[in-house]
Protein backbone atom coordinates (compact mmCIF):
# COMPACT_ATOMS: atom_id res chain seq x y z
CA UNK A 1 0.00 0.00 0.00
CA UNK A 2 1.40 3.40 -1.01
CA UNK A 3 1.09 5.86 1.91
CA UNK A 4 2.91 9.18 1.59
CA UNK A 5 2.06 10.79 4.93
CA UNK A 6 1.48 7.80 7.23
CA UNK A 7 3.56 4.91 8.51
CA UNK A 8 1.54 1.72 8.96
CA UNK A 9 3.17 -1.14 10.88
CA UNK A 10 1.78 -4.42 12.19
CA UNK A 11 3.23 -6.52 14.99
CA UNK A 12 1.83 -9.06 17.49
CA UNK A 13 -1.77 -8.50 16.33
CA UNK A 14 -1.36 -4.73 16.82
CA UNK A 15 -1.43 -2.16 14.03
CA UNK A 16 0.20 1.24 14.50
CA UNK A 17 -1.00 4.11 12.28
CA UNK A 18 1.50 6.94 12.63
CA UNK A 19 0.75 10.39 11.21
CA UNK A 20 4.05 11.32 9.61
CA UNK A 21 4.39 15.02 8.86
CA UNK A 22 6.51 15.90 11.90
CA UNK A 23 7.95 19.15 10.52
CA UNK A 24 4.41 20.55 10.43
CA UNK A 25 3.28 18.91 13.69
CA UNK A 26 1.36 16.39 11.56
CA UNK A 27 -0.93 19.07 10.16
CA UNK A 28 -3.60 17.42 8.03
CA UNK A 29 -3.38 18.06 4.30
CA UNK A 30 -5.40 16.37 1.56
CA UNK A 31 -2.87 13.58 1.07
CA UNK A 32 -3.02 12.72 4.77
CA UNK A 33 -6.80 12.47 4.51
CA UNK A 34 -6.58 9.95 1.65
CA UNK A 35 -3.83 8.03 3.44
CA UNK A 36 -5.92 7.84 6.61
CA UNK A 37 -8.80 6.46 4.59
CA UNK A 38 -6.54 3.72 3.18
CA UNK A 39 -4.80 2.87 6.45
CA UNK A 40 -7.96 2.70 8.57
CA UNK A 41 -9.74 0.65 5.90
CA UNK A 42 -6.80 -1.77 5.79
CA UNK A 43 -6.65 -2.41 9.54
CA UNK A 44 -10.43 -2.52 9.84
CA UNK A 45 -10.55 -5.44 7.41
CA UNK A 46 -7.44 -7.25 8.68
CA UNK A 47 -8.70 -10.15 10.82
CA UNK A 48 -5.22 -10.71 12.24
CA UNK A 49 -5.26 -7.28 13.90
CA UNK A 50 -6.88 -7.12 17.35
CA UNK A 51 -5.94 -3.58 18.45
CA UNK A 52 -5.04 -0.37 16.59
CA UNK A 53 -2.86 2.48 17.86
CA UNK A 54 -3.13 5.94 16.28
CA UNK A 55 -0.16 8.20 17.04
CA UNK A 56 1.65 11.23 15.67
CA UNK A 57 5.35 11.37 14.85
CA UNK A 58 7.61 13.96 16.40
CA UNK A 59 6.54 16.53 18.99
CA UNK A 60 2.77 16.39 18.64
CA UNK A 61 -0.26 14.36 17.68
CA UNK A 62 -1.64 16.85 15.15
CA UNK A 63 -1.79 20.65 14.96
CA UNK A 64 -5.00 20.45 12.90
CA UNK A 65 -5.69 21.30 9.28
CA UNK A 66 -2.75 22.46 7.17
CA UNK A 67 -3.79 26.05 6.48
CA UNK A 68 -0.81 26.54 4.17
CA UNK A 69 -2.18 24.05 1.61
CA UNK A 70 -3.28 25.80 -1.57
CA UNK A 71 -3.93 23.07 -4.16
CA UNK A 72 -6.47 20.77 -2.49
CA UNK A 73 -9.27 19.37 -4.64
CA UNK A 74 -12.03 20.11 -2.12
CA UNK A 75 -15.02 22.08 -3.33
CA UNK A 76 -15.45 23.83 -0.02
CA UNK A 77 -15.30 22.67 3.59
CA UNK A 78 -18.41 20.50 3.38
CA UNK A 79 -16.91 18.50 0.54
CA UNK A 80 -13.69 18.03 2.51
CA UNK A 81 -15.56 16.83 5.60
CA UNK A 82 -18.05 14.53 3.85
CA UNK A 83 -15.92 13.14 1.01
CA UNK A 84 -12.56 13.31 2.74
CA UNK A 85 -12.74 13.07 6.51
CA UNK A 86 -15.99 11.20 7.12
CA UNK A 87 -14.87 7.85 5.61
CA UNK A 88 -11.87 7.48 7.93
CA UNK A 89 -13.90 8.60 10.95
CA UNK A 90 -16.43 5.90 10.03
CA UNK A 91 -13.61 3.35 9.79
CA UNK A 92 -12.33 4.24 13.25
CA UNK A 93 -15.77 4.24 14.85
CA UNK A 94 -17.11 1.14 13.09
CA UNK A 95 -14.07 -1.13 13.00
CA UNK A 96 -14.62 -4.21 15.21
CA UNK A 97 -11.54 -3.62 17.35
CA UNK A 98 -10.41 -0.93 19.80
CA UNK A 99 -8.49 2.10 18.57
CA UNK A 100 -6.13 3.68 21.10
CA UNK A 101 -5.03 7.26 20.52
CA UNK A 102 -1.52 7.95 21.81
CA UNK A 103 -1.59 11.72 22.26
CA UNK A 104 1.56 13.80 22.62
CA UNK A 105 1.80 17.59 22.47
CA UNK A 106 -1.11 19.28 20.70
CA UNK A 107 -4.21 17.54 19.39
CA UNK A 108 -5.77 20.66 17.90
CA UNK A 109 -8.58 21.43 15.47
CA UNK A 110 -9.32 18.43 13.27
CA UNK A 111 -6.46 16.72 15.14
CA UNK A 112 -8.53 17.01 18.31
CA UNK A 113 -11.48 15.44 16.49
CA UNK A 114 -9.29 12.55 15.32
CA UNK A 115 -8.04 12.02 18.87
CA UNK A 116 -11.60 12.12 20.24
CA UNK A 117 -12.83 9.60 17.66
CA UNK A 118 -10.56 6.93 19.13
CA UNK A 119 -12.11 4.50 21.61
CA UNK A 120 -9.37 4.98 24.22
CA UNK A 121 -6.69 7.63 24.80
CA UNK A 122 -3.29 7.59 26.46
CA UNK A 123 -1.95 11.14 26.83
CA UNK A 124 1.51 12.42 27.67
CA UNK A 125 1.76 14.83 30.59
CA UNK A 126 2.48 17.75 28.25
CA UNK A 127 -0.31 17.02 25.77
CA UNK A 128 -3.64 18.78 25.34
CA UNK A 129 -6.86 18.84 23.36
CA UNK A 130 -7.68 22.17 21.72
CA UNK A 131 -10.73 23.26 19.77
CA UNK A 132 -8.91 26.05 17.99
CA UNK A 133 -11.57 26.86 15.39
CA UNK A 134 -12.89 30.05 17.01
CA UNK A 135 -9.45 31.63 16.56
CA UNK A 136 -10.11 31.67 12.82
CA UNK A 137 -13.83 32.49 13.11
CA UNK A 138 -15.04 28.91 12.48
CA UNK A 139 -16.98 26.27 14.40
CA UNK A 140 -15.65 22.92 15.67
CA UNK A 141 -15.93 20.15 13.10
CA UNK A 142 -15.08 16.49 12.61
CA UNK A 143 -17.68 15.71 15.31
CA UNK A 144 -15.89 17.74 17.98
CA UNK A 145 -19.11 19.64 18.79
CA UNK A 146 -20.62 16.25 19.69
CA UNK A 147 -17.69 14.75 21.59
CA UNK A 148 -16.76 17.60 23.91
CA UNK A 149 -20.22 18.17 25.48
CA UNK A 150 -20.56 14.40 26.02
CA UNK A 151 -17.44 14.41 28.20
CA UNK A 152 -17.34 17.90 29.69
CA UNK A 153 -20.99 18.96 29.79
CA UNK A 154 -22.40 21.71 27.60
CA UNK A 155 -21.21 24.80 29.48
CA UNK A 156 -17.57 23.77 29.91
CA UNK A 157 -17.35 22.44 26.37
CA UNK A 158 -18.83 25.67 25.00
CA UNK A 159 -16.43 27.76 27.09
CA UNK A 160 -13.38 25.87 25.86
CA UNK A 161 -14.57 25.99 22.25
CA UNK A 162 -15.42 29.68 21.99
CA UNK A 163 -12.30 30.79 23.89
CA UNK A 164 -10.04 28.19 22.20
CA UNK A 165 -8.78 27.08 25.62
CA UNK A 166 -6.49 24.08 26.00
CA UNK A 167 -7.87 21.03 27.78
CA UNK A 168 -4.74 19.81 29.54
CA UNK A 169 -3.91 16.14 29.95
CA UNK A 170 -4.83 16.29 33.65
CA UNK A 171 -8.16 17.94 32.86
CA UNK A 172 -8.73 15.31 30.18
CA UNK A 173 -8.16 12.65 32.82
CA UNK A 174 -10.64 14.40 35.13
CA UNK A 175 -13.32 14.58 32.43
CA UNK A 176 -12.76 11.01 31.25
CA UNK A 177 -11.33 12.05 27.88
CA UNK A 178 -7.98 10.46 28.80
CA UNK A 179 -7.82 6.91 30.13
CA UNK A 180 -4.20 7.28 31.22
CA UNK A 181 -1.66 10.11 31.51
CA UNK A 182 2.02 9.13 31.34
CA UNK A 183 5.43 10.82 31.04
CA UNK A 184 6.14 11.93 27.48
CA UNK A 185 9.11 9.60 27.08
CA UNK A 186 6.92 6.61 28.03
CA UNK A 187 3.93 7.37 25.82
CA UNK A 188 4.57 4.91 23.01
CA UNK A 189 5.87 2.10 25.25
CA UNK A 190 2.97 2.39 27.72
CA UNK A 191 0.43 2.55 24.90
CA UNK A 192 1.90 -0.53 23.21
CA UNK A 193 2.01 -2.35 26.53
CA UNK A 194 -1.71 -1.68 27.02
CA UNK A 195 -2.45 -2.70 23.44
CA UNK A 196 -0.63 -6.01 23.98
CA UNK A 197 -2.80 -6.74 27.03
CA UNK A 198 -5.99 -5.97 25.10
CA UNK A 199 -4.87 -8.05 22.12
CA UNK A 200 -4.83 -11.14 24.36
CA UNK A 201 -8.44 -10.67 25.39
CA UNK A 202 -11.49 -12.05 23.60
CA UNK A 203 -11.81 -10.38 20.19
CA UNK A 204 -15.56 -10.93 20.13
CA UNK A 205 -15.95 -9.33 23.55
CA UNK A 206 -13.85 -6.33 22.48
CA UNK A 207 -15.75 -5.82 19.24
CA UNK A 208 -19.30 -6.35 20.49
CA UNK A 209 -18.76 -4.26 23.62
CA UNK A 210 -17.46 -1.43 21.44
CA UNK A 211 -20.53 -1.66 19.22
CA UNK A 212 -22.98 -1.83 22.13
CA UNK A 213 -21.46 1.14 23.92
CA UNK A 214 -21.08 3.25 20.77
CA UNK A 215 -24.72 2.56 19.89
CA UNK A 216 -25.88 3.29 23.46
CA UNK A 217 -24.99 6.95 22.94
CA UNK A 218 -27.92 7.40 20.57
CA UNK A 219 -30.45 4.68 21.47
CA UNK A 220 -32.65 4.05 24.51
CA UNK A 221 -31.92 1.91 27.57
CA UNK A 222 -34.36 -0.77 26.42
CA UNK A 223 -32.91 -0.83 22.91
CA UNK A 224 -29.50 -1.43 24.46
CA UNK A 225 -30.97 -4.09 26.76
CA UNK A 226 -32.45 -5.89 23.76
CA UNK A 227 -29.20 -5.64 21.77
CA UNK A 228 -27.26 -7.05 24.72
CA UNK A 229 -29.65 -10.00 24.98
CA UNK A 230 -29.35 -10.85 21.29
CA UNK A 231 -25.55 -10.62 21.22
CA UNK A 232 -25.17 -12.51 24.50
CA UNK A 233 -27.35 -15.30 23.16
CA UNK A 234 -25.00 -15.66 20.21
CA UNK A 235 -21.76 -15.45 22.19
CA UNK A 236 -22.65 -17.97 24.89
CA UNK A 237 -22.44 -20.73 22.28
CA UNK A 238 -19.12 -19.55 20.85
CA UNK A 239 -15.72 -21.23 20.97
CA UNK A 240 -14.21 -18.21 22.73
CA UNK A 241 -16.79 -18.42 25.50
CA UNK A 242 -16.15 -22.15 25.93
CA UNK A 243 -12.38 -21.54 26.09
CA UNK A 244 -12.81 -18.72 28.64
CA UNK A 245 -15.04 -20.83 30.91
CA UNK A 246 -12.67 -23.79 30.63
CA UNK A 247 -9.68 -21.57 31.47
CA UNK A 248 -11.54 -20.16 34.49
CA UNK A 249 -12.25 -23.65 35.84
CA UNK A 250 -8.67 -24.73 35.19
CA UNK A 251 -7.28 -21.55 36.81
CA UNK A 252 -5.24 -20.47 33.79
CA UNK A 253 -5.21 -17.65 31.24
CA UNK A 254 -7.50 -18.27 28.24
CA UNK A 255 -5.98 -18.66 24.80
CA UNK A 256 -8.10 -16.91 22.16
CA UNK A 257 -5.73 -17.48 19.23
Amino acid sequence: MNLETIELTKQNKIAVIKLNRPKLLNAVNEQLVWDLQKATEDVKNDDDIRVVILVGSGRGFSAGADLSERKASWKGSKDALIRGYKPFFENIINMPKPVIGAISGPAAGIGAAIAMSCDLRVMSEDSYILSVFSNIALVPDGGLSWYLPKYMGYSKAYEHAIEAKKITAQDCLKYGIANKVVPAEELESKTFEWAEKLAKRSSQSLSHTKRLMRDSLHVSYWDTFQNEAEIQNELTTSSQNREAVKAFLEKREPNFD
